[in-house]
């Protein structure tokens, strides 16, 4: 993948400054590959919401958690790879979980979207950098706009840290 990250996430979109957007766009592209995830950029106009967490785990598998709106409820597509250390090794795709979210599975989800104001978010944190850990990479693509943001170790009372683990617990997954 020489420079197929460049196809995941716009430039700029991780980090004003080119050096660090190009290294974590490598390393979160190059395990959405092994997802099976497609790039979310660039969002069409007619684009209905779509919302897909990446969870790189220090010490666990690596695993995503895309949802797609679907009139009143939506669609949940998990997906985790094998390897026990996301940190060093991504491994291969192992797990996949597809369903229809129940309507108060929908419903909550929705409020904590609402709730995170995903939209206006800077896309990194102003926090230290976390060595052992769990990143979480949330991007977002509705009606010709794509947005995207980062946590290392998003503490628990954080509302992007709840969303985080709601999706990978949604997805029958292990949350960090």
């Amino acid at each position: 993948m020489p420079d197929g990250w460049r196809h995941y996430f716009p430039a700029g979109s991780l980090d004003a400054r080119p050096d660090l957007h190009r290294f974590s766009a490598e390393w979160f592209a190059r395990a959405l590959e092994r997802l099976g995830e497609k790039p979310l950029h660039p969002a069409g106009l007619d684009q209905t919401l779509v919302i897909r967490l990446l969870c790189l785990p220090t010490w666990q598998p690596a695993c995503s958690v895309r949802v797609e709106a679907r009139g009143l409820s939506g669609w949940l597509v998990g997906r985790e790879l094998d390897g026990e250390e996301a940190g060093f090794e991504l491994g291969e795709l192992a797990r996949r979980e597809d369903r229809l979210l129940s309507g108060a599975e929908a419903n909550q989800v929705a409020e904590l979207w609402e709730y995170l104001r995903f939209w206006s978010l800077p896309a990194a944190s102003d926090e230290e950098e976390v060595c052992d850990g769990t990143t979480y990479v949330l991007e977002a693509a509705e009606r010709g706009r794509y947005h995207v943001a980062h946590r290392d170790d998003p503490e628990w009372a954080d509302t992007f840290g709840e969303f985080g683990d709601l999706l990978v617990r949604l997805a029958g997954f292990a949350p960090r």
